[in-house]
């Protein structure tokens, strides 16, 4: 059966039909289904540059990934499955009180096992809410010297970082292993590095205590993953799922075909 045919007839869900004739009248010359709607706006989304609302600031971002398995048989039945979105070269702000930006690499977020329900309102549901934010070796490095002025820091690979002193970086170096604090990363000291020796840390080498740049609101941080060339943190957006179960299907719609006429991300929120 054709996308076309599926939702002109029997449906689970009948209001999925409405919701492709809303995105008729906010995109008029796409495809009328949900599933090539959605396939035509992700079209038109990925590889642009895109702004957000983030409080009272603008932040940008290039849409690299919109993956989900959007066909009419899946909207039909209720589960969609895993859905992920992938932004590039994010100009993440800093607090308020300091009013700048850091720049992240990517951001990801996963939404996993998403459900479609029906009543009251025809809604995503999904079972949970992941993030991956990754920042460069440079950040890593300038986040350090302003703790330690003076050390030079990098990803080392099997998950650990090591530092060395600038001035004197033939010395050898440290290498610390990244613990999630409350409000910090921990950088904490593991082998000592001179010439072909590998020591224990002495314990007078003290852990290095990275603040966290501010997270989107209800996440919670639960991994520092050191790469060749990045610091990965992950974590679970705990208030998300719940948030995202409020929010009808037709304002998802709506939020995306707004995203691909006008290159500005908006404020998604639920109806009264």
């Amino acid at each position: 059966m054709s996308d076309g045919r599926w939702f002109d007839g029997w449906s689970p869900w009948p209001e999925l039909a409405g919701l492709a004739a809303a995105g008729r009248s906010l995109l008029p010359n796409v495809p009328v289904t949900p599933a090539a709607l959605a396939r035509t706006v992700t079209e038109q989304l990925v590889g642009r540059r895109l702004t957000a609302k983030v409080g009272d600031r603008e932040v940008g971002l290039t849409l690299a990934e919109l993956d989900y398995p959007a066909d009419s048989l899946r909207l039909a039945t209720g589960r969609l499955g895993d859905v992920r979105i992938v932004a590039d070269d994010v100009d993440w702000p800093e607090s308020e009180e300091d009013g700048g930006s850091i720049p992240l690499r990517r951001v990801a977020v996963i939404a996993e096992d998403v459900r479609l329900r029906s009543l009251p309102t025809p809604a995503a549901i999904p079972a949970r809410v992941r993030l991956e934010i990754a920042v460069s070796a440079d950040v890593l490095r300038e986040r350090v010297a302003t703790v330690r002025p003076g050390i030079v820091a990098a990803p080392a690979g099997n998950g650990l970082l090591r530092i060395h002193w600038a001035k004197r970086p033939h010395w050898g170096h440290l290498t610390l292993r990244p613990q999630v604090a409350a409000d910090a990363v921990v950088l904490v000291p593991q082998t000592l590095h001179i010439g072909q020796k590998t020591l224990r840390a002495p314990k007078r080498f003290q852990p290095i205590e990275l603040p966290l740049p501010e997270l989107p609101p209800g996440t919670r941080l639960t991994k520092v993953e050191p790469r060749h060339d990045e610091l990965v943190l992950h974590a679970v957006a705990e208030e998300w799922p719940e948030r995202l179960s409020r929010i009808p299907l037709a304002d998802l719609l709506s939020w995306l075909t707004t995203a691909a006429m006008t290159l500005t991300l908006p404020k998604l929120g639920t109806r009264p």
